[in-house]
């Protein structure tokens, strides 16, 4: 965690969250406080506006989609899973081309991406992507891949990253009432044509 009081050379605009502001990179953005103006250490939850009741919070066990719970049932949500994007193509996109060049971005919470595979087949084979290093302790990763399409058709581009700990982006997880830390597989379609 930092205490930011400056941003790419001035001080921070008021929209980014001047005087100061809290940075805590691989957590959510409600703890990365704006407008901070002073710190108090207390011995409660934070029970400010909007930060009670379900909010940043994720059941403790798997639901049923607009399933009722009691707001003890919620955990408050901590560090961020690991989660890839697929940036290039757009999904959607066709191709006369017989490859295609995928490119993204990977992060882990407060942890470093080892690994992003990419799939073309639905899962059935993955190939790893050329991964680089992020460039500072938080920072995203960008990752690319290039791929032999084989003929004209439909195909669905799927990324999964992989931790440093060995977790992985699931295929499909829990349903959660605001869809907090929703990291299932990226996926995007290219038709070649």
């Amino acid at each position: 965690m930092l205490v930011a009081f400056g941003m790419n050379g001035g001080p921070i605009h008021p929209h980014n969250g001047a005087p100061l502001r809290l940075v805590v990179p691989g957590w959510p953005g409600s703890c990365s406080q704006k407008w901070l103006t002073r710190i108090s250490l207390r011995e409660i939850v934070h029970d400010g506006p909007k930060m009670t009741g379900t909010s940043y919070r994720v059941p403790k066990r798997p639901v049923a989609p607009g399933e009722s719970l009691p707001e003890g049932d919620f955990a408050i949500i901590e560090r961020m899973p690991v989660k890839s994007l697929i940036t290039h193509p757009a999904s959607g996109a066709r191709t006369r081309e017989r490859s295609a060049e995928v490119r993204g971005h990977a992060w882990s919470g407060d942890r470093w991406v080892a690994r992003v595979e990419v799939s073309i087949d639905f899962g059935a084979s993955w190939r790893a992507a050329e991964l680089d290093d992020p460039v500072n302790p938080g920072a995203w990763q960008n990752w690319r891949a290039r791929f032999a399409l084989p003929s004209a058709g439909y195909y669905e581009i799927w990324a999964r990253a992989t931790d440093d700990q060995g977790q992985s982006q699931p295929h499909a997880l829990a349903w959660n009432p605001r869809g907090h830390l929703n990291n299932s597989l990226h996926r995007v379609a290219l038709r070649a044509v």
